[in-house]
């Protein structure tokens, strides 16, 4: 008799699925299975930048590279809530997730008081190597550009590593990172029939 009702369960779960999986809104990509599965398993989001240990390339007055760890997402410098670089060659910052996580989304919040331009062409690494300090990691994102202030998301769609690189690379620059946020993927065993 369970295993009867197992089958019966499992038998309505996979219609469930189907139908969750016929009701994908169409904004959705169909070429990516990342996006349909994301919505048929319910994949949950996590900021593990707090769990992390962090370092950069120089420290501009006390301006320490966990600042930008702090949970607070206080954008004037001032405010003491920045980590800052000296004007460094290829300035970086770099998070130590301390083991391997599938990576969703990387949120960095720009500074208010000053500057907002010298985080343009920054780029967003992520991976397991140190090689150049993790600055040769495969690349997430490119920032073109984040306003004074503001905080912006990009997607990285569950690219692995243990660390998190912010570095602009090819020009003396200040790096300046009033919050970075990482957020991994998660698989829910509740909502995923197959997890």
């Amino acid at each position: 008799p369970s295993y009867m009702w197992q089958s019966l369960i499992m038998f309505i779960k996979q219609i469930l699925l189907l139908h969750r999986f016929l009701k994908l809104s169409p904004q959705y990509n169909f070429d990516s299975s990342y996006h349909i599965i994301a919505n048929i398993c319910n994949f949950s989001e996590t900021n593990v930048a707090r769990l992390g240990q962090v370092a950069q390339s120089s420290t501009y007055g006390n301006a320490k590279p966990e600042n930008a760890i702090d949970g607070n997402r206080a954008s004037n410098y001032n405010q003491g809530s920045c980590a800052h670089t000296n004007n460094d060659l290829n300035p970086w910052w770099r998070l130590d997730l301390l083991k391997t996580y599938k990576i969703n989304t990387v949120t960095i919040t720009n500074r208010q008081d000053c500057c907002p331009e010298r985080i343009n062409g920054a780029e967003i690494r992520i991976g397991n190597s140190l090689n150049d300090n993790g600055n040769a990691n495969p690349r997430c994102a490119v920032i073109s550009s984040i306003a004074a202030g503001a905080s912006q998301t990009f997607a990285c769609t569950g690219m692995e590593g243990r660390y998190i690189n912010i570095v602009i690379p090819g020009r003396t620059e200040y790096l300046t990172l009033c919050e970075v946020e990482v957020d991994e993927i998660k698989l829910s065993p509740v909502n995923c029939m197959w997890s």
